[in-house]
């Protein structure tokens, strides 16, 4: 069944009005059953049945449809569209009578008694403050009425004339302190109801864990979840393509010339100006290699480090040799957020087989920071399909990325798998004989006179990347022309201590900083909380998805996200991060959470929205 059938009467209250919903938001798409099955690679039987009522979707399925509606429709839905999903789901889930349902209705249950609990935290720690100040406010008034008594050495008859001002005060004062003490009483009762919800609350996770395993033990045996039945019925997608599709999937007409343009390598970059050290040299290695003979060794070769070490360098090399070895050789070189772009500009029809053309005519692609390929109108999947047919043909496909392919989640798992198929290699920041070599090549290109020793100096102090090295450099001269002083050691310590207190905030620590704040305001909590030293359960899940979200959303090193989080070191960030991979894994009520907090954030912006999970 892959038709949309009137709603049957025999169908329960609670699964009907959660089908007529769905049926409401799915004629927003505008597009029948099986190609919107085919789009999202599900199985078009099981989506009937959800829109028939005949059957209980998982949550991830009206997520999806409602993030589709809205991309078509170029407008976001309204929290309260939503939360009114959201209880025609749960309530649709208590009624259904099924394990997998009560499996999922208790995970929903869990999620919002975390965040009661956190709720409950955030208002003990509110009403310990004001008790606080209550206490403290009592205490100036008893200081002041002493003060007011110590007054009644003076004469007698000015002291009988200020006395009754000095004893009207008092009274005041004591009135106003026995308002404050009855407020310190009410607010100690708060406390005491505050800390007793709170643990309520925790006893109650505590029981939806224990009913939610044994729920899921006894769901074992039963029905596999719909996702899971929806991709065993799908057809293969992942067949490689036969010879004769792989032939005519490139049109081989006259080559065009090769010129600069067309294959976008920058000429500065090629093997003889890289400089190889201990922690690049097994990738300069293979960078040679597949140069050398392309699509015979390592095919794909994976490069990744951070930013400004050396891997634009290495592909516009590798693209510069192979085309010096072997004369005609085609090659590609973009980045993906111009390949994004193409992409988006392409549209439908004739302009997307001209990219589609353009994509598999070369013999050697390169592919620049693929962590920004966003998924924008199938992307992702477009670029899956174009890497099967290029590699089908024998062509090398070589990608430079800041992180290792297994940290790349939002490319998805059929992407990343194609990524981590070939040789992985990492490219380090460079040490520190390296660094004096880059140094020195840089101050003869520039003309610029500096011992050694100076040159050493400046290597030893910064580490990070060549841009910056290379930017200390062009300051100290900056410094030494213009104070008309020498470039030596002393002058090189005066600008490099001045260096990083003139560096504001980064762009991608501005988007951390954002993202500890709304990951705050979706549990109840503060930002301080989450950098703080508390270890409740509830607070300690929530620090460890903004620790995740930071790692996945931003370009920032794990140490310096340790450092936003209240000086917590790279090993905090590390557990974080795989302590949240294996609870989205096991638990729907964490996927859900991090989904919707996802959503939140991208609403709100970043530095690069695009490239977003």
């Amino acid at each position: 069944m892959s038709v949309l059938v009137p709603l049957g009467g025999d169908l329960p209250e609670e699964s009907r009005a959660l089908a007529e919903a769905l049926r409401r938001l799915f004629d927003g798409l505008g597009i029948s059953v099986r190609r919107y099955a085919a789009r999202r690679h599900r199985d078009p039987g099981s989506l009937s049945r959800f829109l028939n009522g005949t059957r209980i979707p998982p949550w991830e399925f009206v997520h999806d449809l409602i993030r589709d509606v809205a991309e078509e429709q170029g407008r976001a839905p309204t929290p309260e569209a939503i939360e009114l999903l959201r209880r025609l789901h749960r309530t649709a889930l208590a009624c259904g009578g099924s394990a997998l349902n009560r499996v999922q209705a208790l995970e929903d249950e869990l999620a919002d008694a975390d965040r009661q609990s956190m709720r409950s935290a955030a208002l003990v720690r509110a009403l310990e403050g004001a008790l606080a100040d209550a206490q403290h406010r009592a205490a100036d008034l008893e200081l002041q009425i002493r003060q007011l008594h110590g007054h009644q050495d003076r004469s007698a008859a000015e002291r009988d004339k200020t006395l009754r001002l000095y004893e009207d005060q008092v009274t005041a004062l004591l009135r106003e302190r026995q308002d404050l003490m009855e407020q310190v009483e009410a607010l100690g009762e708060d406390l005491k109801d505050a800390h007793a919800r709170r643990v309520r609350a925790e006893r109650r996770c505590e029981e939806l864990e224990r009913q939610l395993v044994a729920a899921e033990e006894h769901g074992e045996g039963e029905n596999p979840p719909v996702a899971d039945a929806a991709l065993r019925d799908a057809p293969p997608t992942d067949a490689p393509p036969t010879d004769a599709a792989a032939k005519d999937a490139v049109p081989r007409g006259p080559v065009a010339e090769d010129t600069e343009a067309r294959h976008g390598l920058d000429p500065r970059f090629v093997f003889g100006t890289f400089v190889v050290g201990d922690t690049n040299r097994f990738a300069h290695g293979a960078a040679r290699a597949v140069a050398e003979a392309p699509a015979t060794l390592y095919n794909p070769l994976f490069v990744y480090g951070t930013s400004a070490i050396g891997k634009t360098h290495l592909l516009c090399a590798i693209g510069h040799q192979a085309r010096r070895a072997r004369p005609g050789t085609r090659v590609r070189y973009v980045t993906a957020e111009a390949l994004a772009d193409e992409y988006r500009g392409a549209g439908r029809g004739a302009g997307l087989d001209a990219f589609r053309r353009r994509c598999l005519e070369p013999d050697l692609i390169l592919v620049d920071d693929i962590q920004y390929l966003p998924d924008l109108g199938g992307l992702h999947e477009e670029f899956r399909h174009l890497f099967d047919e290029l590699h089908g043909a024998h062509k090398q496909i070589v990608v430079s990325s800041d992180r290792p392919p297994k940290q790349l989640t939002h490319l998805g798992d059929r992407l990343r798998a194609r990524l981590e198929s070939g040789l992985i290699t990492h490219v380090r920041p460079p040490e520190q004989a390296v660094r004096v070599t880059l140094l020195r090549r840089k101050a003869e290109q520039e003309g610029i006179t500096a011992p050694p020793e100076t040159l050493d100096y400046i290597a030893s102090h910064v580490e990070r990347n060549v841009r910056e090295l290379e930017g200390a450099l062009v300051r100290v001269r900056a410094f030494a022309a213009l104070n008309r002083q020498p470039m030596d050691v002393q002058l090189a310590a005066v600008v490099l201590r001045d260096l990083v207190p003139d560096r504001g905030p980064s762009r991608e620590e501005e988007a951390a900083r954002r993202i500890i704040e709304l990951t705050g305001d979706y549990f109840g909590v503060t930002a301080a909380d989450l950098r703080g030293k508390e270890r409740g359960r509830a607070l300690v899940t929530a620090r460890q998805m903004a620790m995740y979200l930071c790692r996945e959303l931003t370009d920032l090193s794990p140490p310096r996200i340790g450092q936003l989080f209240g000086g917590r070191d790279q090993s905090a960030v590390d557990y974080a991060d795989r302590k949240l991979r294996a609870m989205m894994a096991e638990r729907r009520s964490i996927y859900n959470q991090m989904t919707e907090l996802t959503a939140r954030i991208k609403a709100v912006g970043g530095p690069r929205p695009d490239g977003w999970v």
